[in-house]
């Protein structure tokens, strides 16, 4: 009879170690998983900026006068805002997308030579301040 009590408290503690087991597992799974659609999100924001950027370049090419005021696109659901600063001889453009708290800007300057050939400088990732 005693054989009997203990094989049902084995069973007992086998059934509780395999359900922590997959407990553990699927709450892994779910964080991985999380941090996967974070991450893609975080691409897609970055890769929107970095079109802001482009567009903003574009239309300072297109229009060497205009490097004042700012603009807003929407580009597959994510906010890009655009701005225009004049710093001395140079425009600088600065795009900034944001999607669900994900926050990127991209910063680039243009400028034109006397010669009127159009470059582009300093074209960087401005860092998230916490």
């Amino acid at each position: 009879m005693k054989e009997k009590g203990q094989a049902l408290i084995i069973l007992i503690v086998a059934i509780a170690l395999t359900l922590s087991v997959l407990t553990a597992s699927l709450l892994a799974s779910v964080s991985q998983a999380k941090a996967s659609s974070t991450s893609r999100l975080g691409q897609k924001v970055y890769y929107a900026a970095e079109s802001g950027a482009e567009y903003g370049l574009l239309k300072s090419l297109r229009n060497p006068g205009s490097c004042t005021g700012s603009e807003t696109l929407n580009q597959d659901s994510v906010l890009v805002t655009i701005t225009y600063t004049p710093s001395g001889t140079s425009c600088v453009v600065t795009s900034e997308a944001i999607q669900n708290n994900i926050l990127k800007k991209i910063r680039v300057e243009s400028s034109y030579t006397p010669s009127q050939i159009f470059n582009t400088c300093c074209w960087s990732e401005v860092p998230e301040v916490p």
